[in-house]
């Protein structure tokens, strides 16, 4: 099954008509399907269907808007799409209008999860002038040389027989749909131009997080005075002996119980306890915090900075952030 075939050459309406025409459909079970594969006839889920002599679907299969290889609907639902779900779930969806022009448009998968099939799809049969893009996770068409870019959001839209009845809603499937969620994006093409139509949503912000200043400042005398503390003993531990480690960890699991990854793993979940330590100098668990916050520093990485000066700073900065996280100082708004 190769992926080497790719059909840039897709760049228009006509086209896409006249490769529909050059392709023969497959024979055998198929037969009666009208099976056109863009490629390489063994992946004949990828394939280039005829709607209308109007409009044309490239559709990569086994989702909901596929009527020959079609997808499983939640709760196990069969069922087959109509015309109107292949063009609105279709990967690329090439168009002549009445005034003369053409659009395509292009849709990402359906769900959060991830869809690189789709991915790959896209990457394979845009035309010349549109690439598909990934970066940080996200997806984007990009047009021309890279100049502009639209933002290809994850889709929630369905085939309607395969949404999930009541029984079967889950906070993952709670914002599937069948009417079209608006997320494809529709491109114009003039020729050797292609502008963008409609469609899409913004990019996401991601959280951000807010420190609670005024609860960090009722313990800023506290925090100075464990952080000194912190510099001066960790030095004379044994950091590097497994057995102290374990030890380390057993004793804050038998005082807070649960078995965090990391030895300052445990205190996730007890800011309260935290901050009692903190401000107790005689605090049973002083110790195992401090070796906890200061083990998940560059405090061992001083051979990769430049200077004494920036490695004290960076642990410094480090410490700061473990201290805020572990004390409860810290939570995620809505960017």
């Amino acid at each position: 099954m190769a992926l080497y075939r790719q059909n840039k050459h897709l760049t228009s309406f006509d086209r896409v008509a006249v490769a529909y025409d050059a392709i023969k459909p497959l024979r055998g079970k198929l037969s009666d399907a009208n099976v056109r594969p863009l490629g390489d006839r063994a992946r004949k889920w990828e394939r280039i269907k005829k709607i209308n002599n109007n409009c044309y679907v490239l559709t990569d299969g086994y989702h909901t808007g596929d009527d020959v290889f079609t997808g499983w609907g939640c709760g196990g639902k069969t069922g087959k799409p109509t015309d109107a779900d292949m063009v609105n779930l279709a990967p690329i969806v090439w168009r002549k209008h009445r005034d003369g022009t053409t659009t395509i448009k292009v849709r990402n998968g359906t769900g959060q999860g991830a869809h690189n099939g789709r991915y790959s799809f896209l990457d394979r049969h845009l035309p010349n002038g549109m690439r598909f893009i990934i970066r940080n996770g996200k997806h984007f068409i990009s047009l021309g040389h890279g100049t502009t870019e639209y933002y290809l959001a994850k889709s929630n839209t369905l085939a309607a027989w395969a949404l999930p009845d009541d029984a079967h809603r889950t906070q993952w499937n709670k914002n599937l749909t069948s009417r079209d969620d608006g997320v494809a994006l529709t491109f114009r093409v003039d020729d050797d131009k292609i502008s963008f139509v409609d469609g899409g949503k913004s990019l996401p912000v991601p959280p951000k997080v807010r420190v609670d200043k005024k609860a960090k400042a009722k313990m800023k005398d506290a925090i100075a005075e464990f952080r000194d503390w912190a510099f001066t003993m960790y030095p004379l531990l044994p950091t590097k002996d497994y057995e102290y480690s374990n030890r380390i960890r057993e004793e804050i699991r038998s005082e807070l119980g649960g078995y965090g990854w990391s030895t300052l793993g445990s205190f996730d979940g007890h800011p309260e306890v935290t901050r009692k330590i903190i401000n107790d100098p005689d605090h049973d668990l002083r110790l195992h915090l401090m070796y906890g916050i200061m083990g998940e520093t560059d405090y061992h990485l001083r051979h990769t900075f430049d200077s004494d000066e920036r490695h004290v700073k960076a642990v410094k900065a480090q410490f700061n952030r473990k201290i805020n996280k572990v004390c409860g100082f810290t939570k995620q708004v809505r960017g």
